[in-house]
């Protein structure tokens, strides 16, 4: 029976060829927690160091407003040198970080007004200070607003702050914040939301006419003056980037005294380092997969340091539902036979090492809905060949003579499988089109080049393609009509299989608009409801950031899906 539920996925060629070299380096390398003779002293005077591998170039921003992006590594950037209003706690709730607390709609800093938009307010701590002992000013988030929502510079979209029509200081310490319309995302204003940007630095840049003097300043990377627990040091482009302790940080000085951020450009040589004793972590947003974890827990097996998969969102499959001709849009019941002929537990233990969950719901596991989506019984698609050949018949397609499925008047299914041709993306596509043609259909993996605009590749897809669905507070609005990408819009948007439903729509409207937590839930709930019934795209496994540290490292750990970096607490951390 195991034979036969792995035939399709043992078309991948699995990673016992890095584990192996691994293994080899490791047999010459000091133990877990050992560090090479660099000519210091170990003694407790010595300043304490870190030293953490990402798998990136040095970064031309340290923030995102530079047109970065909003991936792990900007937000391991982002937490080490800088800060926002709020934060998430482990269940992804808001909690205060600069501000003093949460606005409130009991304390009036949350006002709803008559126009159907809102006011709200904030406070900032009177201890926040900049690297270069200016005080943070309210005058600094009107200016990030200002930056972020020029259509003119390169900042990439920040959460809900679209929906905000205008920023203004009532004072040093008090921000008001007027919204177009109502959003339950009012008291949140993390590292997704309205930055604090340095005033008194940039005020000369902005605006000078000239974008491109804005966006092309040093102040951005090598003199960011930012908020957070470390302030820039040395920045060797091509190599690395220093923190060193802010003896101001709000929170109290950090615990670790330098950080020193190696920009590696591959994965295995970072996993080398680590066994090495040469990095000491490998953060949520090193961007390593589960092959180089499973390598670096075989080596140090369970007296070694922290080896961990954090759950960041879902490895997705879109189908395309634009051309509703085809067997899978016109026919829910082909979709469930599509989901039902996956072995995705085969996959999960080919591709990821059996090193995260099956995913069976686009819901975060420590989120309430989840619980509800299971207490109320939505429906759940297991590996099962012969229910999944039932409903093909159903659907009106029986296999021939061939073992294809055919149609009454003999046509053949042929759904491909996109990817992007980087890391195991080929092998994954690889897996799902054997398993399909397994099933009977003609699938084959068909991935796009580096060369093409991945956009449009994933937008136009044929068959169906692979891509996370990762967690954030807007990631519901993946199914709206708005996110369809087309030539018109350049193929903005992340509605890959441009699927639309109008109920999907009334539910996610009131998701963002109600500001009661109950009904939030239950429109989430409904959303996530009719994805799991009527599928239009399938759920494999939970995806994972990984974090790599060295025995003797504490502080790094698990992270709430919508704050992946690990560096999200990085001034508590502690060497020992």
């Amino acid at each position: 029976m195991l034979n036969q539920r792995r035939s399709a996925t043992h078309a991948l060629v699995r990673s016992a060829p890095l584990i192996t070299a691994l293994l080899v380096l490791a047999a010459c390398a000091p133990g877990p927690g050992a560090r090479p003779p660099d000519g210091a002293s170990e003694q407790a005077s010595t300043p304490k160091t870190v030293r953490m591998a990402i798998l990136d170039v040095t970064p031309a921003s340290l923030t995102d407003y530079g047109g970065s992006g909003t991936g792990g590594t900007a937000l391991e950037h982002y937490f080490t040198f800088h800060a926002g209003l709020t934060m998430y706690d482990m269940a992804g709730n808001s909690i205060p970080h600069i501000a003093q607390k949460l606005p409130s709609l009991d304390d009036g800093d949350w006002r709803l007004l008559p126009t159907g938009g809102m006011e709200v307010t904030w406070r900032l701590r009177p201890d926040v200070y900049w690297h270069d002992g200016t005080r943070l000013s309210a005058d600094d988030f009107v200016l990030g607003f200002q930056i972020v929502t020029d259509p003119v510079v390169a900042a990439p979209s920040r959460g809900d702050v679209a929906n905000i029509a205008d920023v203004r200081a009532a004072d040093a310490l008090t921000l008001v914040m007027t919204w177009k319309a109502q959003s339950i995302f009012g008291n949140s204003n993390a590292f997704d939301g309205v930055p604090a940007i340095p005033a008194h630095l940039f005020r000369e840049l902005y605006p000078t006419g000239d974008v491109s003097v804005l966006e092309n300043s040093f102040l951005w990377s090598s003199q960011w003056v930012g908020l957070g627990p470390y302030r820039v040091g040395e920045f060797a482009i091509g190599s690395h980037v220093e923190g060193l302790a802010f003896d101001q940080f709000f929170l109290g000085r950090p615990k670790i005294d330098r950080i020193i951020i190696f920009y590696k450009g591959d994965a295995n040589a970072m996993v080398a380092g680590v066994l090495a004793g040469d990095i000491d972590v490998i953060p949520n947003g090193g961007s390593i997969d589960t092959a180089q974890m499973a390598a670096v827990r075989q080596v140090w097996g369970t007296e070694g340091g922290l080896t961990l998969a954090n759950p960041k969102g879902i490895r997705t499959l879109y189908l395309q539902m634009r051309d509703q001709s085809t067997a899978w849009a016109r026919d829910v019941r082909f979709r469930q036979g599509l989901l039902h002929a996956l072995d995705r537990e085969g996959y999960i233990e080919a591709l990821v090492f059996g090193l995260v969950p099956r995913a069976d719901f686009f819901i975060p596991l420590e989120d309430p809905v989840y619980r509800m989506a299971e207490e109320r019984g939505l429906p759940r698609y297991t590996y099962d060949p012969q229910r999944a050949e039932r409903l093909f018949s159903e659907a009106g397609y029986v296999r021939g003579p061939d073992r294809l499925l055919r149609s009454t008047t003999g046509q053949t299914v042929q759904l491909d499988v996109t990817s992007s041709s980087g890391g195991s993306n080929v092998q994954e596509a690889t897996t799902v089109a054997a398993q399909w043609s397994e099933a009977g259909l003609v699938s084959r993996p068909t991935p796009y080049s580096s060369s093409v605009d991945a956009r449009e590749a994933k937008h136009d897809m044929q068959g169906a393609v692979v891509w996370p669905w990762n967690f954030s507070i807007l990631v519901p609005r993946t199914f709206l009509s708005s996110e369809v990408g087309t030539a018109q819009n350049r193929w903005r948007g992340s509605n890959w299989g441009g699927y639309t439903n109008p109920a999907y729509a009334r539910l996610y409207a009131e998701m963002t608009d109600t500001l009661d937590h109950r009904q939030r839930a239950e429109a989430l709930f409904g959303m996530v409801k009719i994805i799991a019934e009527d599928l239009p795209s399938f759920p494999i496994h939970y995806h994972p950031d990984i974090t790599i540290a060295r025995k003797g490292l504490e502080g790094p750990g698990a992270r709430p899906a919508i704050q992946r970096a690990s560096a999200a607490n990085i001034h508590l951390w502690e060497l020992r």
